[in-house]
């Protein structure tokens, strides 16, 4: 009977870790398993575009917090292996940045890629997911840039527009690995 009452604390315990881990989080709009919240952006034409747009086509898509962070071109540049398993499979790669897209564009250029830019210069979108980071520039970049930028992240969704994927960023090296989403990007639906 001793032993018997350890035990059965033990398993309640093991118990609640599991489920406190398996939990959905329903504070983040950007959760596996939940529809992607929608947003607006603007395209590098200067015409508006809405995440609604990707209903019907798998995506990736990538929060950067701009050309100047090296941690992002870096990131950029190890999509460049990947982006055209992306397109050939019929899905959208799209970068969204709060920093002027004619900069962003000049890494993708240096890349030879055709990524898809979006830009939320007011950071609204960014905002409305829970990326926006108030002040996260480096001082030696405030002065072209602003103190606000958005927090890394990558999402990949399904033709639903359900995630399937998510990684926000805690800090500015953190990173996935390509082919941790792009495997999931090829198995969704």
């Amino acid at each position: 009977m001793n032993i018997f009452l350890p035990l059965v604390a033990f398993a309640l315990v093991m118990l609640s870790v599991f489920v406190f881990f398996r939990r959905k989080d329903t504070t983040n709009p950007l959760s596996t398993g939940t529809a992607l919240p929608e947003f607006t952006a603007v395209r590098e034409s200067g015409e508006s575009v809405s995440s609604s747009e990707l209903l019907g086509k798998r995506a990736v898509i990538l929060f950067v917090r701009g050309s100047w962070c090296p941690f992002c071109t870096e990131q950029v540049e190890s999509l460049t292996d990947h982006y055209r398993t992306i397109n050939e499979a019929g899905g959208r790669l799209i970068i969204v940045t709060p920093k002027p897209l004619d900069t962003t564009r000049r890494v993708a250029d240096l890349f030879n890629v055709e990524f898809e830019f979006w830009l939320d210069a007011d950071l609204q979108a960014a905002d409305s997911l829970g990326l926006a980071d108030p002040e996260d520039i480096p001082d030696r970049f405030q002065s072209s840039f602003g103190r606000k930028t958005m927090r890394p992240a990558v999402l990949v969704t399904d033709s639903d527009g359900m995630i399937r994927f998510s990684h926000r960023s805690q800090n500015p090296k953190d990173r996935p690995n390509p082919a941790r989403f792009i495997q999931v990007f090829q198995t969704a639906i």
